[in-house]
């Protein structure tokens, strides 16, 4: 399909989810949680940064030279340090919700799932589950390498935050693949089939600060997109937010 198309599709998944959570005000509260610990991340994160800010300064940056276009590299690198430091710190309060919240959106995704897809749900056994370790981690070792290079290849730190965003949306998209134990590769490839619909629900995690709200709320868009992309179909949504 089109990428503007899929990006209109990512986007109205998100919204769908938040009609959805709307007519479920319980997991509106739960979803409390993880928002309050990427608070909690985002602030301890800015603490550290002003508390080692000289350190941080002397280390990533270079003396001007005497000549004026010294001094105009010196303050461009400046605000890049800023800006990026600004978007290390949002994305901590990210990380840190999303990895100790992960029981609560396996919970908030199965609900869901019953509850738009009837009759689908797949019970995985203890040995199933535990069999699905070592695709997690291959997962958890790709998303790192990914956020690492993002963080430190010059020009790619520029797009540190839509590609965070987009691999937490993928975190999100990934819950219903992995609760019926598919390997990490099929789940990466269905995936890369949908990157742009991901894109688009991704879109919303861009707005500052406002993202540790919006984040939470997006585990109802991705299960929708991955269930979807598996050939369900899901109940009518009216738009009344």
């Amino acid at each position: 399909m089109h990428p503007l198309k899929e990006l209109a599709r990512g986007s109205k998944a998100y919204w769908r989810g938040v009609v959805w959570l709307k007519e479920h005000p319980f997991y509106i509260l739960l979803l409390l949680v993880p928002s309050f610990l990427g608070l909690i991340g985002v602030v301890g994160a800015g603490l550290l940064f002003l508390k080692y800010h000289s350190a941080l300064l002397s280390f990533f940056l270079f003396e001007p030279g005497q000549s004026w276009w010294w001094v105009i590299l010196y303050y461009a690198a400046l605000l890049l340090f800023h800006v990026t430091a600004l978007i290390a710190i949002l994305l901590v309060g990210l990380i840190v919700s999303n990895v100790i919240a992960s029981p609560l959106y396996e919970r908030i995704s199965q609900a869901i799932e019953d509850d738009m897809f009837p009759g689908i749900r797949v019970e995985l056994s203890f040995w199933q589950s535990f069999r699905g370790v070592p695709e997690e981690f291959k997962k958890m070792v790709l998303i790192g390498i990914l956020s690492l290079a993002l963080f430190l290849v010059p020009g790619l730190n520029v797009l540190a935050l839509l590609g965070t965003a987009f691999l937490v949306s993928w975190d999100f998209y990934d819950y219903p693949l992995a609760r019926r134990g598919l390997s990490f590769a099929e789940r990466l490839q269905l995936a890369r089939s949908d990157v742009w619909a991901m894109l688009g629900m991704s879109l919303w995690f861009l707005i500052p600060f406002v993202q540790v709200i919006l984040v939470p709320m997006a585990v109802v868009g991705g299960t929708l997109l991955s269930l979807e992309k598996l050939g369900h179909s899901a109940k009518p949504v009216t738009f009344t937010l």
